[in-house]
């Protein structure tokens, strides 16, 4: 059978086919599993193939921790499959020891193969469709387990999964929350939790297959006589947390939030009621004082430069950039600049960074005119300026070279 979804690129709406993602979000997301059985063993063919894994860790030369063993429920140490191999005076570590992995493989370790969509496009390009439909980050971890093995422990994550299974088959065993949609600082831990029986339910997952679990859900899945591959999308969402987090950092632009807490308010226990008392006014302070359209904005800032980007490409035929070289900033809501007594301080990619005052005026017009030649730039700086300025946010790829 030749597969529909091997027609067209993947994105949300081909990975959850036949069900829509208006019925998903209504009635699945952050709610309950949900399980697609598909005829189609090569639904998947155009993402990832059992063979493709094969040939990666094969001969992708991977390093750790791009490539991890597990077994019953733990992750074995690198030194156990990996090994240091001497160049001359210099060393290459973390290299797979492929006949160590596979004497592990077949004594039942699960060869994980972490952020995969790093390395391979497809999964790269499935990832940046989610994201830019999501807005939360996306994540591919490959799976490989032999036949025969229990693969991991009970565990909940604390990320949504999307659970597509490649090849083989895998028996999945799913039990209710312990903890309704727990936040990505409030990990599973087995201490005093006690499997409820019977599971929720059980099923099979075959190639071409999906499972959805909300954050929370504890699961646990086997192989039975054939090895198993699968890929889990993890989906790391951005929770109201992180806003009021953003919020609660603009509380250092608030004078009177920058006052020293009480004296001996740590060493005193009468001190706990003008603590709390105190911190009720702060909350009101934070409310009235802080500018929330600023506060969205930054965040959204920091959201936006921190999304799958398309793999670039090494370009052989490059000069050193000159005044005369055309450059280009990149689209203006994804970056942030914003001048303080510090300095100048740039936010982009994730990355933050902060330059001198001096500069204000040039980068200013940079981004003005998003297209420019350093030698065309107004300001204080001189030529020789310009150019280490426009070298330096090249490299920090903030500058990119016009066609």
């Amino acid at each position: 059978m030749t597969s529909q979804a091997q027609t067209k690129p993947f994105d949300l709406t081909t990975l959850i086919a036949p069900a829509g993602p208006e019925n998903f979000f209504r009635e699945h997301w952050e709610r309950r599993p949900l399980h697609l059985s598909r005829d189609d063993a090569h639904y998947y063919d155009s993402v990832l193939t059992n063979a493709n894994l094969e040939n990666i860790i094969s001969s992708a030369d991977l390093r750790y921790p791009a490539i991890q063993l597990a077994r019953n429920g733990s992750y074995l140490p690198a030194e156990v499959y990996t090994k240091n191999i001497r160049h001359g005076s210099e060393f290459f570590n973390g290299v797979p020891d492929l006949g160590q992995i596979q004497s592990e493989y077949r004594s039942g370790a699960t060869v994980v193969l972490p952020a995969l969509q790093r390395t391979w496009p497809p999964l790269r390009q499935l990832c940046a469709a989610l994201e830019d439909e999501l807005s939360h980050p996306v994540h591919a971890n490959a799976y490989l387990t032999p036949g025969a093995s229990p693969g991991f422990t009970p565990h909940y994550d604390t990320h949504e999964v999307l659970v597509l299974q490649i090849a083989g088959t895998k028996h999945w065993r799913v039990f209710p929350p312990p903890q309704p949609l727990p936040h990505r600082s409030q990990p599973f831990t087995p201490i005093g939790y006690a499997l409820p029986s019977p599971p929720l339910f059980e099923l099979e997952l075959k190639p071409g297959d999906l499972l959805y679990l909300p954050r929370g859900y504890v699961h646990a899945a086997n192989t039975s006589g054939g090895h198993s591959a699968h890929v889990t999308l993890g989906i790391t969402v951005y929770t109201w947390v992180e806003l009021i987090a953003e919020l609660a950092g603009s509380a250092k632009d608030i004078p009177a939030l920058r006052a020293a807490l009480p004296v001996g308010f740590a060493a005193r226990e009468e001190m706990k009621e003008t603590l709390r008392q105190n911190l009720v006014k702060c909350l009101d302070l934070l409310r009235d004082g802080s500018d929330s359209e600023r506060v969205i904005a930054s965040f959204l800032q920091k959201i936006r430069s921190t999304r799958v980007r398309p793999q670039e490409a090494f370009n052989s035929d490059a000069s050193v950039i000159g005044l005369h070289t055309r450059l280009k900033t990149p689209d203006a809501g994804s970056y942030h600049i914003s001048v303080e007594q510090r300095g100048v301080v740039m936010e982009f990619a994730g990355k933050k960074f902060v330059l001198p005052q001096k500069i204000q005026t040039t980068i200013e017009e940079m981004c003005r005119r998003q297209a420019f030649r350093p030698g065309d730039l107004f300001g204080p700086l001189d030529n020789e300026d310009k150019l280490t300025l426009a070298r330096y946010l090249h490299s920090e790829r903030f500058l990119t070279l016009v066609d």
